[in-house]
């Protein structure tokens, strides 16, 4: 007889998609007898691990099922030949809206995520110090389908061995989250300098705006090998910080235009630091990010290169003399 089967959904982004990861190896932890269906886009699917109760399906929201009626009659199909035992929407978004609508017609126990816009909004306007952690989140409406999830997971912290190597990866979509090349640059040079290596991680197309030095330019299939391997990781607020600690990579996460007040630092098992902007009463200016500044010069992603220096120092797992970095 097939395992009982828990539906979960979210097609965006990277990141989000990379912070429900560790969410759902709790949940089929705490629920070992059921099997776990994830929708997502096929793109995300690629940058998951895998994991024998989890079943990853990369649906095509953009071309195959683009249309909400090839989408509507695609959930009808799934939903009636499957017979889920609950339904989570980790989305609440109008390719999931369906799906969700279907699975409450067919009596399915569906969980949705809230996404507490109110709340964000006073965030921004500094009526409230911080947000719920959307991994928090995510858990709840686990719980809500029926299925509690106990978070954060109690685990040890993996070992590590020593490495010479950087990552670095100062890309993200919005301006407002994405550190100066020059800057990274500069932090690369210091790296070679005390004798390791530096990979880069992004993006071809983003890889382009590199100023040099020369280093390593990762490719999509050295991702996992290079996370595993790595001394740290110095990450913006985008999926890389939450690869690192899907890794369990030790890392430091620049904060700019972002903060993680706003509930998006994830559940690290290795050794994290963060470094954030100096006094400026306009940061954070925004929850995901932007590609404006209200002061037009993005202030916020002047950071210390001393302070950036000294959380890499306290984090890295590594033999090599960091004095100069």
């Amino acid at each position: 007889m097939p395992s009982p089967r828990i539906a979960v959904v979210r097609f965006s982004a990277l990141g989000d998609v990379v912070l429900l990861w560790p969410v759902l190896c709790a949940l089929s932890e705490a629920h070992p007898t059921h099997r776990i269906t994830f929708f997502t886009r096929p793109r995300i699917a690629e940058h998951l691990p895998t994991h024998p109760n989890i079943e990853v399906v990369g649906l095509d929201v953009d071309q195959a099922y683009a249309s909400p009626v090839a989408l509507f009659l695609f959930w009808w199909g799934w939903l009636r030949s499957t017979q889920p035992v609950a339904w989570v929407d980790a989305h609440h978004h109008v390719r999931t809206w369906s799906g969700t609508w279907l699975a409450r017609r067919m009596g399915i126990p569906v969980g949705q995520i809230q996404k507490h816009r109110g709340d964000r909004k006073s965030f921004l306007r500094r009526e409230i110090p911080t947000l719920r952690p959307i991994q928090e989140i995510y858990a709840h409406a686990c719980a809500q389908a029926g299925f509690p999830v106990p978070w954060p997971p109690v685990a040890p912290q993996a070992p590590r061995t020593s490495s010479d190597l950087l990552l670095l990866a100062p890309f993200a979509a919005h301006a407002s989250k994405r550190w100066d090349v020059e800057d990274a640059s500069k932090l690369a040079s210091r790296w070679l300098a005390c004798g390791g290596r530096v990979a880069l991680m992004g993006h071809p197309n983003e890889f382009e705006a590199w100023p040099g030095p020369p280093v390593l330019l990762a490719q999509r299939e050295e991702e996992v090998h290079l996370w595993a391997e790595a001394a740290v990781a110095v990450v913006m607020d985008s999926a890389n910080q939450h690869l690192a600690a899907l890794h369990g990579t030790p890392s430091v996460t620049l904060w700019m235009g972002t903060a993680p007040e706003a509930g998006f630092v994830p559940h690290h098992l290795g050794l994290t630091a963060h470094v954030r902007p100096g006094d400026l009463p306009c940061a954070p200016c925004s929850i995901y990010g932007t590609s404006t500044c209200s002061r037009g010069d993005f202030a916020c992603r002047k950071l210390s290169a001393q302070n950036t220096a000294d959380a890499i120092r306290r984090v890295a797992r590594t033999d090599l003399d960091l004095s100069a970095l």
